[in-house]
């Protein structure tokens, strides 16, 4: 059920463009269960992905710590 929740906010980290490429295949976040992991190549572009989870408010508006 989690995750119908949060697939907007998967989607707005997947078109934030920050992400890991693997080869040609980019990689962004991996979710299972209550479990989210982001990928970055740097911690900049980390403080990024982070930034969009903060600034959409996704954990506030769905109570999630």
């Amino acid at each position: 059920m989690l995750c119908i929740y949060i697939d907007s906010l998967l989607g707005a980290l997947k078109n934030s463009g920050f992400g890991c490429y693997i080869g040609r295949v980019f990689l962004a976040t991996l979710a299972y269960a209550d479990d989210i992991v982001l990928f970055a190549p740097i911690p900049a572009a980390m403080q990024a992905m982070l930034a969009v989870c903060n600034c959409n408010n996704y954990a506030d508006d769905l109570h999630i710590v």
